[in-house]
């Protein structure tokens, strides 16, 4: 997975739910631009704006670490 896949998944999201950018832009709580630079792949797109848009989408972000390691749930020592 890289910035273009995430990018496209969410315009492609975005576009199927019938949205525009700048519908989009003001439910999550940024610009039209900073939107565009997501959808795009920008590399640079700060991890706090990107998970507002898959939020804002209904995304759901799974992260499963290596099978090898375990990482305690919030609370467990």
């Amino acid at each position: 997975m890289d910035t273009a896949h995430i990018g496209k998944l969410i315009r492609d999201t975005r576009q199927a739910l019938g949205m525009r950018q700048d519908e989009l832009a003001s439910v999550a709580g940024l610009s039209t631009r900073t939107l565009s630079d997501i959808e795009n792949g920008k590399p640079s797109a700060q991890m706090a704006l990107v998970l507002r848009v898959l939020d804002a989408l209904g995304i759901v972000v799974t992260l499963t670490p290596p099978e090898a390691v375990r990482v305690p749930l919030a609370g467990e020592p």
